[in-house]
């Protein structure tokens, strides 16, 4: 690959007869190698937010997996799909305009478009473009790396962020009550309600022409509290789980919920991390995203409370 290329998207756009080989993870982190095909696929556990249990489930299921669906949540979903609708809009904008809003970190500007065209520490590269901004509260909330176009860019994004604090908080409430704690104890803790920052973050995922030997996202913890992502219909999502890599399986209508780093160590646990033996209490879910097949773009719509 020519370092002329600045993204990701761009790149996936061009004539690809194969994978670029900076983009071929090593044996042990293939998909193609590395997920379980072995019978039968544990399911996440999918919640119902109107279900008078649903305060112990998502406890277990935070517990046990730290990674689950949840349904009837209360986020409508026109704001989902508006929220959609404006990422995919953004991402077809012509390169020059996307690059108005790119970050630049060596200058400190870490809010803005950006690509995963970077080696990671294996030194290889991740089939991913992002933008990434913070969303709430509003006192450290820069309109100025917002995009100005799409139209509805920022209604939508301010839109989606008031329902997902909302179902933060709620989802607080339960997470404290199974740790037997005061309901709003984990609210007060992680920044006082309103003051919790949000974080938004829209990733692209482009059509991948060897997805089985590339990752969109290498392994990893979320370092926040916990993560609301919206997905798309494209599969992609894999937990590591007793030793192994499974497929989320996506249901419509649904919310990911990603319990964080910050939350397990409060004592809300997830899975093992590869190649540290048995899971345990005090380990942090692990989560990857695989490469998207044929003609088709992934997108996911994170917002992180940190």
């Amino acid at each position: 690959m020519g370092e002329a290329h600045l993204s990701v998207q761009e790149l996936a756009a061009s004539p690809l007869g194969a994978l670029p080989p900076e983009f071929v993870r090593s044996e042990h982190e293939q998909p193609a190698a590395t997920t379980f095909r072995g019978g039968a696929v544990p399911d996440l556990p999918v919640l119902d937010m109107s279900e008078p249990r649903c305060g112990a489930c998502v406890a277990e299921a935070a517990r046990e997996w730290g990674l689950f669906q949840v349904v009837n949540h209360g986020v409508p979903s026109s704001a989902v799909a508006e929220l959609q609708r404006v990422g995919r809009a953004f991402f077809d904008l012509p390169r020059e305009e996307k690059e108005r809003y790119a970050m630049d970190p060596a200058s400190g500007k870490l809010e803005g478009y950006g690509t995963k065209l970077q080696r990671d520490l294996e030194g290889k590269k991740t089939w991913n473009d992002f933008f990434f901004h913070v969303a709430a509260p509003p006192e450290q909330v820069n309109h100025g790396v917002w995009p100005r176009s799409p139209a509805g860019y920022r209604e939508a994004s301010e839109a989606y962020c008031r329902h997902v604090q909302r179902l933060t908080r709620e989802l607080y409430g339960h997470l404290s009550l199974g740790l037997g704690l005061e309901e709003g104890a984990m609210a007060e803790a992680f920044g006082g309600g309103g003051r919790l920052l949000f974080l938004a973050k829209i990733n692209l995922y482009p059509p991948c022409p060897q997805p089985e030997l590339a990752l969109g996202l290498a392994p990893h913890t979320d370092m926040s509290t916990l993560t609301v992502l919206v997905p798309n219909e494209v599969q992609g999502l894999q937990i590591f789980k007793d030793g192994h890599w499974y497929d989320v399986k996506y249901v419509p209508g649904a919310l990911i919920i990603h319990i964080g780093d910050q939350m397990e160590q409060r004592g809300v646990q997830g899975g093992a991390a590869p190649d540290d033996g048995e899971q345990g209490e005090d380990e942090d879910v692990v989560a990857r995203v695989c490469g998207a097949a044929g003609g088709s773009s992934r997108r996911a719509a994170p917002a992180a409370g940190h």
